[in-house]
């Protein structure tokens, strides 16, 4: 028995005739129809009820149906189990829950560990920690301290909200500072890949009127040209540099400061030794 047998028997069964199945698997409907008698010669049973221009699954049929599902999900399975250990073997995947810490990290995991192939993404909290577990991920970022029996945690930096304000905005004048319940009743231009930055602002400001914008380059060209309030912090303006005429203001609240935590599991401690003892 073959699995493209179990594949090809599985496709009847979703199209309910052969010649449509034969047609989405780009094989001949006598090509089809000689690999199932196989695969019931194969198996000592029937599986299909003939009839006249008709063809139906018997008993045999719908219980081999069942099987056969859990068969190819089981191979799926395992050929992605057998994908991410090679990665893990040749690939440092690491999931941030914001940006900024990428920024740092990466370049020293770059310098670090120059013979591996690096990859990264923002994603939210829940899928990290999923992430993790699953070897997604051999490091994930997130404002979470949580070492715990599985997982060694190091310190990986903070990052404070900032609020950019045009000169004759309103809060222009406020030089010590803003808070969130100043900004909510003004419209606000936010990037849109900020990961937990996005979660924070919109929890903080329920009524607030957002503006996303998606493209990096045309968020910061609105943020220079436009009368909107927009937020950076200075990771970001570091990165990415910060516009001439707008006003930086720190915005005071506690929830507008986050410290970043890189996570590993134990067992995986050793790909990153030097990395987590630099950072200890």
């Amino acid at each position: 028995m073959e699995l493209n047998q179990l594949e090809q028997f599985i496709k009847i069964v979703e199209c309910g005739t052969i010649s449509k199945a034969a047609e989405e698997l780009f094989i001949s409907q006598p090509a089809l129809s000689r690999s199932m008698q196989k695969l019931e010669q194969e198996l000592g049973v029937e599986l299909f009820s003939h009839e006249k221009n008709k063809i139906e699954l018997n008993e045999n049929g719908k219980f081999a149906c069942t099987l056969a599902q859990n068969v190819l999900r089981d191979m799926r399975n395992l050929r992605e189990q057998i994908r991410q250990f090679d990665r893990s073997r040749r690939t440092v995947s690491v999931g941030s829950c914001a940006p900024a810490p990428l920024w740092e990290i990466m370049p020293t995991l770059t310098s670090l560990y120059p013979e591996k192939r690096l990859v990264s993404e923002v994603k939210p909290e829940a899928e990290l920690e999923e992430g993790l577990i699953s070897g997604t991920y051999q490091m994930i970022i997130t404002n979470k301290k949580d070492e715990n029996a599985d997982t060694c945690c190091v310190f990986a930096g903070s990052e404070a909200l900032l609020l950019n304000v045009p000169r004759l905005h309103p809060l222009a004048n406020m030089t010590g500072g803003v808070r969130f319940a100043d900004i909510e009743k003004y419209s606000i231009l936010l990037y849109a890949k900020t990961g937990v930055w996005e979660d924070i602002v919109r929890r903080e400001m329920p009524a607030a009127h957002i503006i996303m914008q998606e493209d990096r380059d045309s968020f910061e060209a609105l943020k220079r040209e436009s009368a909107l309030l927009s937020f950076s912090t200075a990771l970001s303006i570091k990165q990415f540099g910060n516009a001439g005429g707008i006003i930086v203001l720190p915005v005071l609240d506690e929830s507008a400061k986050i410290d970043f935590f890189c996570r590993v599991l134990k067992k995986n401690k050793p790909l990153l030794r030097e990395f987590l003892e630099r950072n200890a």
